[in-house]
């Protein structure tokens, strides 16, 4: 059930049928770290499954400017694409959020380019005629106001409090706001709440029919029949942090059973706890910075201090070490298909592991979690490659292992193409015992270990016999 639901959710927000996060991959490109640290409050707020309310509640509330929906009604074909809108909206938030600096700024770009051509007049909640620009000074306040007040609160309501402060996550999320135009944006929680109270006590916000038109499309959005009962309930929870004076201004009531109040915001939880068992805690644009981050030496969260304990011949004091060198095939061929089975997985699911790999093919700092075991005994190993060898006749990599992971320390999978044509599969494993519980269990551990590099070497043989 949770595989095909991933799918409908990874449909509904990337508006493709067949998805493939080649642009979230790529995230793992610049050469720096961007403009938001990997333990900022942004990355805090915007990972994890508070977004998704944070969206919708970022839409209702931008809703409440005439100036800011005339934009969307008039220059927009939201009705009939949603789906695209959304995914360019999600490719910005989190090309801003986990991008180099040179990713955020060509994307900031992008969108003011995208907003030059709407323009066009409304009329305010006061009834005078008024002309707008979606890059005027004003509109962009609005709606990165909204857009930070949306996502904190969604965080605070759905996932708890931001450990960092929301004052951190406001002052951080200015950057944002600069980078799309706006002048001053609010740079603590109470700057905040004072800009939003701001715009309606100066009577800058409104409901009316164009109001009722869109929340009536938010209320039964075109989405798939698997995902639209768990938005519905998702809808229901976020209408109901809304303050008092938006819920009317949006003609929305809290959800109530005659004069009794339903526990939405506990629907809301446990929708957003569903998305996240189907998706997964870490999003491939997360994963794609850390391997930038990991490969500028911006982060090391390898569980041991010997990297590169693979490349010599001395083992680390406290370390056992593994080796083997089996000839496998012979010619460039042969070669050639071990190498490729090597950097695409192939070797650790030819040796009966299951694989999870953040890229498809292995590049420095790809993280993967290997399953050990059969079914729900299956032990997760997670790793991340921390060297690649990619020469004329030795290709392959060496991954070391990740808090969680059994063992501490690293292997590498090597093939070598000899001068006579002889192909080599190398294995070099240096590791020990990750905690007191795997030392007990070590005679099982060893014999298991002995049988895998087993599989290892019958997986390498299979491939390099080219087909």
């Amino acid at each position: 059930m949770f595989q095909l639901l991933r799918i409908k959710l990874r449909q509904t927000f990337t508006a493709q049928e067949t998805y493939d996060p080649v642009w979230e991959r790529e995230l793992d490109r610049g050469e720096d770290a961007g403009y938001f640290a990997h333990d900022s409050a942004v990355w805090t707020v915007h990972g994890g499954m508070s977004p998704i309310a944070a969206g919708i509640r970022a839409l209702l509330t931008q809703a409440l400017h005439p100036g800011a929906l005339a934009g969307v009604a008039e220059h927009s074909n939201y009705q009939n694409d949603m789906l695209s809108r959304l995914a360019g909206t999600i490719r910005w938030i989190f090309t801003l959020t986990y991008g180099d600096t040179a990713a955020a700024q060509q994307a900031c770009d992008w969108v003011r380019r995208r907003h030059v051509p709407v323009v066009g007049t409304y009329t305010t909640g006061q009834g005078a005629k008024e002309r707008y620009s979606a890059n005027d000074p004003g509109l962009s306040d609005w709606v990165h106001i909204a857009f930070a007040d949306a996502f904190l609160r969604s965080h605070e309501i759905f996932s708890g409090p931001v450990p960092q402060g929301a004052d951190a996550y406001v002052r951080e999320w200015a950057k944002a706001g600069e980078l799309m135009g706006v002048v001053n944006p609010p740079r603590s929680d109470a700057e905040l709440k004072a800009a939003m109270a701001g715009y309606e006590s100066r009577g800058e916000l409104a409901g009316g029919e164009r109001v009722a038109e869109v929340v009536s499309f938010l209320k039964n959005p075109p989405l798939d029949p698997m995902v639209l009962p768990g938005y519905k309930l998702l809808f229901a929870a976020v209408v109901d942090t809304l303050p008092e004076s938006h819920r009317r201004m949006l003609g929305l009531e809290r959800t109530a059973l005659g004069p009794v109040r339903l526990p939405s915001s506990l629907a809301g939880k446990v929708t957003l706890a569903v998305a996240g068992l189907a998706l997964g805690t870490m999003g491939p644009s997360e994963m794609a910075a850390r391997r930038r981050l990991f490969r500028l030496g911006v982060v090391n969260d390898l569980s041991y201090a010997e990297r590169g304990a693979t490349e010599g011949d001395v083992v680390p004091e406290g370390y056992r070490s593994t080796r083997i060198r089996e000839c496998v095939g012979q010619g460039r061929s042969a070669f050639e298909s071990l190498a490729q089975g090597i950097r695409t997985w192939k070797l650790q699911e030819g040796a009966g592991l299951r694989v999870q790999a953040d890229t498809p093919e292995i590049s420095l700092g790809t993280g993967v979690v290997l399953g050990f075991g059969v079914g729900p005994l299956r032990l997760p190993a997670p790793c991340r490659v921390v060297r690649l060898v990619q020469e004329d006749a030795r290709s392959g990599f060496a991954y070391g292992t990740l808090a969680g992971h059994p063992e501490t320390g690293e292997e590498s999978f090597l093939a070598v193409l000899e001068d006579d044509g002889s192909v080599y599969f190398e294995l070099n494993a240096v590791s020990r015992h990750s905690n007191w519980f795997y030392r007990l269990g070590a005679p099982i551990a060893e014999a298991a270990a002995r049988h895998a590099t087993g599989r290892y070497l019958a997986a390498a043989r299979k491939l390099a016999t080219p087909r």
